[in-house]
């Protein structure tokens, strides 16, 4: 006979919070639990509409809809697990994990001086209209970056700008408009890369060796455009040395925290830009209104991006 291990308010208040999404099987391995006793929970809970133990006998009392509701989020508040927006990451896998673990102790030793040397870059895509809708999670305080808490991000094919920019250290560089520097009828592609590389980023590049009087180096991700053979070819014509980066790791690139500080300060404006040519003029606005300190705290965070990542085993982090 399977012994029937008791079961904590706390993992109660899991198994409640699972139900929705998980079967008792998929539930037990996420607890680390016994599927019998998991099962035999649910199917308690199922019956009676209750989380506490029971006699054998006697009829389970009706709960309705909402009763049965109000119970789960009682259990749950007793437990400590409380409903929040879910935290948006992309999906890491163990290969990813490995890769970026790899990474920071390669880099590790480098300090904030070091990555103000970097110049960082990135292409970001900022959609007509308001925020996507939140997802809420039933959570303990301290799991927001666990992964089981997360809501993973994906490209969308909504309508919107696409932007690429870049810094280094407190040094601007500049907000370019992808679409304007495509030819014809082409879609973004490395050939538009290499038009903005030519004309933006070998100037800046220059730019940042004579202002520090130091080699400067390239950081780019591993989107296809970043990859090409001749994005890589323009690259090494040009001089310019480039930093290998880890896969899925945006909590690493400090230009995500200007992104967003730059999407925020859009959405706060009283009136909001509704068309494409509306949204560019404030997205440049707003660019030029970014304080030169905002650029060197990020950057200053590299070496504790970097811990966070190792003390996270390579899984997200809160950057």
């Amino acid at each position: 006979m399977t012994h029937y291990t008791e079961l904590s308010p706390q993992e109660k208040g899991k198994i409640l919070a699972y139900m929705e999404n998980f079967n008792p099987a998929q539930i037990a391995r996420k607890m680390g639990r016994d599927p019998t006793t998991i099962r035999r929970f649910i199917d308690k809970y199922k019956k009676t509409g209750k989380t506490e133990n029971l006699p054998c006998s006697g009829r389970p009392s009706a709960l309705n809809d909402n009763e049965k509701n109000a119970l789960i989020n009682e259990t749950l508040y007793d437990a400590g697990i409380h409903s929040h927006v879910a935290a948006k990451k992309p999906f890491i896998s163990k290969r990813h994990a490995s890769a970026r673990i790899s990474w920071c102790e390669k880099y590790k030793e480098k300090t904030a001086r070091d990555w103000a040397q970097v110049i960082f870059s990135d292409e970001s895509s900022i959609e007509i209209g308001k925020q996507s809708r939140q997802i809420r999670v039933w959570r303990h305080t301290g799991e927001r970056f666990n992964t089981k808490c997360l809501t993973p991000t994906f490209k969308s094919g909504r309508k919107s700008v696409m932007v690429w920019g870049c810094f280094a250290g407190g040094i601007k560089g500049p907000l370019i408009f992808c679409d304007e520097n495509k030819e014809g009828n082409e879609k973004i592609n490395s050939n538009t890369y290499v038009r903005i590389l030519n004309k933006h980023l070998h100037p800046f590049h220059h730019t940042v060796c004579e202002l520090t009087g130091r080699a400067a180096s390239f950081q780019q991700g591993n989107a296809p455009i970043h990859t090409a053979k001749i994005t890589k070819d323009w690259l090494k014509k040009n001089k310019i040395a480039i930093i290998d980066w880890p896969a899925n790791s945006p909590d690493l690139n400090p230009i995500e925290n200007i992104w967003k500080q730059l999407k925020d300060n859009i959405q706060s404006r009283e009136v909001f830009p509704r068309t494409v040519g509306e949204l560019k003029a404030t997205l440049s606005e707003e660019w030029e209104n970014l304080d030169c300190s905002v650029f060197e705290e990020v950057v200053a965070s590299m070496p504790q991006r970097i811990n966070a990542v190792l003390e996270a085993k390579g899984g997200p982090t809160h950057y």
